[in-house]
């Protein structure tokens, strides 16, 4: 218990057991609380309005408008492209034969969860085919960048109405063509080299579909980002003026904005 009351400072004693004040009668234990709940919901609306305006651009980037959710659904093409074939894959050993689609899937499937160092840097000091699998790294780079660049711009979309968002998302696309030619001019000359130098127990053909499948993706999203930027749409924000106002001052500033609505 205080040692004075909290409202009018009498000086409390071991005999005042009850919980009000024996001058005012006001209750010592709750006194003050309206005041404090009344703070926390202050502080509780001002920091909502501080993050509206993040959740409004959010919206706006996605699915604000006609434009943003049609710029969403392009933004989902690229990555729905590195699933196209780029190529296929034929080895022939003794006890052992394999015919391989090249796509995402089977990059993921048949080389990084299998990936062996110690085979990979033994056939890269080859003589044979050492060149040929320097190429090959260089595909792989380059399809796993171009899939990494595809998810950051799905990712970019919550941040497109920033200041440099439609900037962002441009610039990534570029990345991401750059890297696909990198991953088809990688992998023709792999496949190029391997036909060459072991066909008997290898062979493949590059599918250029894939990579342009890719590439077109992403000139998609240049595109629609290029056509948000000239139709320049504003974000709406919510009117939430009130709740940074001092918790005193919302009231008035309430019944003006009603008043005048009115009018």
């Amino acid at each position: 218990m205080a040692s004075f009351c909290p409202k009018c400072s009498y000086k409390l004693s071991l005999v005042d057991t009850k919980p009000e004040c024996p001058v005012c009668g006001v209750n010592l234990v709750y006194y003050g609380m309206e005041e404090t709940l009344k703070q926390e919901a202050d502080r509780a609306e001002f920091e909502h309005a501080c993050l509206q305006p993040k959740f409004d651009r959010l919206k706006a980037g996605t699915i604000g408008s006609p434009l943003a959710i049609v710029r969403l659904v392009i933004s989902l093409l690229p990555l729905v492209a590195t699933l196209l074939p780029m190529g296929k894959v034929v080895v022939d050993l003794p006890y052992y034969a394999e015919t391989i689609s090249v796509n995402l899937v089977s990059v993921i499937t048949k080389v990084f969860m299998n990936l062996d160092t110690d085979q990979l840097f033994g056939v890269l000091g080859s003589d044979v085919a050492g060149t040929a699998y320097i190429f090959y790294l260089v595909a792989l780079l380059g399809l796993v960048v171009a899939l990494i660049v595809a998810i950051v711009n799905i990712v970019n979309l919550m941040f497109a109405c920033g200041k440099k968002g439609i900037k962002r998302n441009i610039t990534t696309a570029v990345v991401g063509i750059v890297f696909t030619v990198i991953a088809q001019v990688g992998m023709i000359a792999w496949v190029s080299m391997m036909n060459a130098t072991v066909p008997e127990i290898f062979s493949a053909t590059v599918n250029p579909l894939g990579a342009i499948g890719i590439i077109l993706a992403f000139v998609a999203e240049i595109v629609i980002n290029v056509i948000y930027k000239k139709k320049d749409i504003k974000v709406k924000y919510k009117d939430l003026t009130e709740f940074l106002l001092p918790y005193d001052e919302r009231e008035k500033y309430r019944e003006e904005k009603k008043a005048a609505g009115k009018a």
